[in-house]
C-alpha cells in the first residue's frame, strides 16, 4: 500500500458509517461516528502515510521499502 493509499484508508476509517433506515423495525437512517477501533486503525494508516512520505522525501531513489515488502 502506498503512502497516499494509507492516507485515504485513514480518512475512510474516520468517516464513520451510515446506517440505512429499517421501516419494519421503525428505525430511521442515521450516521454513526467512528468507533475507538476505527480511530486506532485511522491512526495506524496516517502514521504509515507519514512514514512513506518522509522516506520518499529523504531517500527518493531508495528501494529499501520495496525490498522490505517483497516487491
Amino acid at each position: 500500500m502506498t503512502g497516499p493509499e494509507h492516507y485515504s484508508e485513514g480518512e475512510r476509517f474516520l468517516a464513520g458509517t451510515d446506517i440505512p433506515a429499517d421501516p419494519e423495525q421503525g428505525l430511521e437512517a442515521h450516521h454513526v461516528g467512528p468507533s475507538q477501533m476505527d480511530l486506532l486503525e485511522a491512526q495506524t494508516h496516517f502514521l504509515a502515510a507519514l512514514t512513506a512520505i518522509t522516506a520518499e522525501d529523504k531517500f527518493p531513489l531508495s528501494v529499501a521499502w520495496q525490498k522490505a515488502v517483497g516487491w
